[in-house]
């Protein structure tokens, strides 16, 4: 491979990667493993492998993504230490989402022992972050918090990972603070994630999200907002559509967003995009919030902390039964049943997360949202 044809993958890659463009990624690593193949050349055999791994797993295509990012995890010298690091950090990040709890594990020892064999500790904050991912998908979300403020305080001592922008750190911290309930930091998050240098497409995104947070938390002006929160969620709900990637997060909140505006049919129509309607409990969260407007109660996020059923839904007594035209009282009922029909049928995957991930957090999950159901059930009843 000469030097010319290698620098131009490069060039191409990143400014394919930059613009979230994963299938065109995936062709220029494909073609620059190919030549190094060719030439025996370890050291950038193992670049392309990362770099195509990563790709694959970006347009969620997973045992391609594990296929090439093993061979890069187990390279030799000269293969560089840092992308094989790199391979690691994607291989984890898979293992959280999709493999059982132990392995996940075995995978954050291993990065520790690399980066202490190979003299890394700068890289240290890849790792904070994963563990951070970790303990949010069992619901830790203290620990969680600790290890993204860790990861935040660690990555300014290193400048050698360029996916890795300031913005990732901070929406990290954005979203414990939200699952905590945490307005004030939240707000801080967002103003500071509006002001940092958007460096790849990926920070944009990740600027609106802080905003989306916001105004999930009730917050009504995120700092860098335009448009109003509706405007906010429908824009990154057609920008998604136009991109490769991992986009649950994203979508989720914007929903949510909507759902606290009583956009029903954006909601409706989004929930059947591919990749995009993937959260398990929004429908069953759409129906709520249907029921919820019906009977006149506060808007409410069934994932702010304050969300959970309390005695203002209980005893709520500004709409009684009397009150409400007996077709939108039934109508009501029928948006109850079917909330709890969805989330009665997430009980299997429920079960099989807690299994995964040895934890009882989706189950709790769950149980939290029939807990809603059932206090906004009392006054229909």
């Amino acid at each position: 491979m000469s030097e010319t044809e290698l620098n131009q993958i490069r060039r191409r890659f990143s400014d394919a990667y930059r613009a979230r463009d994963y299938g065109a990624c995936t062709e220029l690593a494909t073609k620059g493993l190919q030549l190094a193949e060719a030439s025996q050349d370890i050291k950038t055999q193992t670049l392309m492998l990362v770099w195509l791994g990563e790709s694959h797993w970006q347009r969620k295509e997973t045992e391609r993504a594990v296929a090439a990012l093993s061979r890069a995890a187990t390279a030799e010298p000269p293969a560089d230490p840092g992308d094989v690091f790199n391979a690691l950090s994607t291989l984890l990040s898979i293992a959280i989402l999709e493999r059982p709890l132990a392995q996940a594990r075995a995978l954050i020892a291993q990065g520790h022992s690399h980066l202490q064999r190979h003299d890394q500790q700068r890289s240290r904050h890849m790792l904070d972050l994963s563990e951070g991912e970790l303990a949010a998908r069992r619901g830790d979300w203290q620990a969680a918090l600790q290890h993204y403020r860790d990861a935040y305080e660690h990555q300014r001592g290193d400048t050698g990972s360029p996916r890795f922008t300031l913005a990732s750190y901070l929406i990290k911290l954005a979203e414990a603070s939200f699952m905590l309930g945490d307005a004030r930091t939240l707000s801080d998050c967002c103003r500071q994630i509006d002001a940092a240098q958007k460096l790849v497409e990926g920070d944009r995104l990740r600027a609106e999200q802080a905003r989306l947070l916001c105004y999930r938390a009730g917050i009504a002006e995120p700092p860098g907002a335009r448009g109003g929160a509706a405007a906010t969620a429908r824009r990154v709900l057609s920008w998604l559509e136009e991109i490769d990637g991992h986009q649950a997060d994203y979508a989720r909140d914007a929903m949510h967003v909507l759902l606290r505006e009583g956009d029903w049919l954006s909601v409706e129509t989004w929930l059947d995009y591919p990749g995009i309607g993937d959260d398990p409990w929004m429908r069953g969260d759409l129906h709520l919030a249907r029921a919820r407007q019906a009977l006149g109660l506060p808007v409410s996020d069934p994932a702010w902390p304050t969300a959970s059923p309390s005695t203002e839904v209980i005893t709520n007594g500004d709409t009684p039964n009397a009150e409400i035209r007996p077709s939108r009282l039934a109508k009501t009922r029928d948006d109850l049943e079917a909330a709890r029909a969805h989330y009665v049928d997430k009980q299997a995957w429920a079960a099989q997360e807690d299994q995964r991930l040895e934890t009882d957090h989706h189950r709790r999950l769950l149980d939290q949202r029939l807990q809603q159901v059932d206090a906004v059930a009392t006054l229909v009843r």
